[in-house]
């Protein structure tokens, strides 16, 4: 029985650590698209049963693990049947745009008929500020900013609560709350100018002084006296909860990019492992078992040289499999971590309705590229 090399042994090591740290590699991952298939077939079961409001929070999940057109296209049915009529809209709409990217034209059909059927319900809030307004003036709806471009744009929401809030530095902050459920209706809320007062930090601070008597109304900043500023009356930063902020929207940056690194990792992982078995298992000579003399020996034939030939062969073809192994692994890994990585995405873009445009050249003074959308 002929036992294994040092050497052998200790490349056997080496190779069985480095292909361990590969396959680690992609653990998270596969444990990612478990768990998101598993939230997905759970959700799909409750949504059958009428349970949308413990099935919506399962879609979201898996969509965040593991981005797929499918499951946005059910968390967007599970939006329309809770009545969050903008949600579902605006996701079926992104629902139509990557099924287009993708060549499903079925679905992208299905995905645009059922936007259409929502948008003659939808609830439209319009934010208006003052033409002087400061230029730090922030506007936030429901905890989440509403850029300047948005102000006097009528923007779909869902029915229900919202709060509107405005603050600047060295102003007095307003605050409005609104129910809106009338499908189909059109709201504007106008921010009055804000007078000057303590910044809004300081504003829930409990004032010098004896307590105001229960029931007494709230007096305008300044005194009774003091003229009120012209809209609607400020309401008691105090008594308006600050709104969390919502969880940023992620999505894999390449799906398929990570499936074909995650494959070449597999392929170049089993063809470093067979290289080791191969040079592992190559005949090695040493002393006299291998040469043999032919002056002291006059039957000796070339058996001994043949074996020794034989050895280095396999040895050979055992480096050439480990070292496209190597080459595998070393562009499958890159793809893996690239595709796999998380990206945010915004909850407010539509996806495009019309084909991305051709690449263009962009030339600089230093630099020469292609840009292209996807």
């Amino acid at each position: 029985m002929t036992s294994l090399p040092v050497k052998h042994l200790g490349r056997l090591l080496a190779l069985a650590m480095f292909l361990a740290a590969l396959l680690s590699g992609g653990r998270d991952a596969r444990a990612d698209t478990a768990a998101a298939q598993a939230l997905f077939d759970a959700a799909k079961q409750l949504m059958a049963q009428g349970k949308y409001a413990d099935a919506c929070p399962k879609l979201e999940e898996s969509q965040r693990l593991d981005p797929g057109i499918g499951t946005q296209f059910n968390l967007a049915a599970c939006y329309e049947q809770l009545g969050r009529t903008a949600s579902a809209w605006s996701m079926f709409l992104e629902v139509a745009g990557a099924s287009r990217a993708a060549g499903q034209l079925e679905r992208e059909k299905v995905a645009r008929q059922r936007a259409a059927a929502l948008e003659p319900r939808l609830i439209r809030l319009t934010i208006t500020a003052p033409a002087d307004s400061p230029a730090d003036l922030q506007v936030k709806r429901d905890g989440a900013l509403v850029g300047r471009a948005q102000w006097g744009t009528p923007v779909p929401v869902d029915p229900g609560k919202h709060t509107v809030e405005a603050s600047a530095a060295g102003r007095a902050p307003f605050a409005r709350s609104m129910e809106l459920t009338r499908a189909g209706a059109s709201e504007t809320l106008a921010i009055p100018p804000l007078p000057a007062g303590a910044p809004a930090r300081d504003a829930a601070l409990p004032p010098s002084g004896p307590a105001a008597p229960a029931g007494a109304a709230a007096l305008p900043p300044g005194g009774p006296g003091a003229p009120r500023a012209s809209g609607a009356p400020l309401a008691p930063v105090a008594a308006v909860a600050p709104g969390r902020p919502a969880a940023p929207l992620t999505k894999r940056r390449s799906k398929g990019m990570m499936v074909t690194g995650i494959v070449l990792t597999s392929l170049g992982a089993v063809a470093i492992l067979g290289g080791g078995l191969v040079i592992a298992s190559a005949p090695s000579c040493s002393g006299d078992g291998c040469v043999y003399d032919r002056s002291s020996n006059p039957y000796a034939d070339d058996t001994g040289y043949q074996y020794e030939e034989d050895g280095a062969d396999a040895e050979g073809a055992g480096v050439g499999l480990v070292v496209g192994g190597l080459v595998l692994a070393g562009v499958g890994i890159p793809l893996a971590i690239v595709g796999g990585r998380k990206v945010p995405v915004q909850p407010e873009k539509q996806a495009a309705s019309t084909p991305a445009p051709p690449p263009e050249l962009v030339i600089g003074p230093r630099y020469a590229g292609l840009r292209w959308s996807m």
